[in-house]
């Protein structure tokens, strides 16, 4: 069973699963880049942090 949260790009971590672009993807150390503008996931902002990255949470059933 999966259950999808909402969480801060800043508290997204290396090994949490997101959905991005329609897709769930495992977040690796290369794929959070910080920046002058702020901190990226796979490339993308969310815009500067306002819109939240969903987080794929699984469980035991």
């Amino acid at each position: 069973m999966r259950t999808i949260i909402e969480k801060h790009i800043d508290d997204v971590r290396q090994g949490d699963v997101v959905l991005h672009d329609g897709t769930e993807r495992t977040v690796s150390g290369t794929d959070i880049t910080s920046g002058f503008f702020g901190r990226s996931l796979f490339g993308d902002s969310y815009r500067m942090g306002t819109v939240l990255v969903k987080v794929v949470v699984y469980s035991a059933v």
